[in-house]
């Protein structure tokens, strides 16, 4: 298992701190922000905290029967 560099370190922490931004203020960023290269950022963000709560969900559904 390798060591984190700081700079992977830094960007985890980061992402886990995207997870606990509302997902509303994510998505109005991302509709509304005029500059495209934030734009774009939030888009990103966005997507990422959509993707990890969906697959939370799903693996949690894994273990019951439906």
């Amino acid at each position: 298992m390798s060591k984190q560099t700081k700079d992977e370190q830094l960007l985890n922490e980061f992402l886990e701190n995207v997870k606990e931004i509302s997902v509303t203020d994510l998505l109005n960023h991302a509709l509304y922000e005029k500059d495209p290269a934030k734009k774009a950022v939030f888009k990103a963000l966005y997507d990422y905290v959509i993707d990890e709560r969906q697959t939370k969900i799903i693996n949690q559904q894994k273990g019951c029967i439906i």
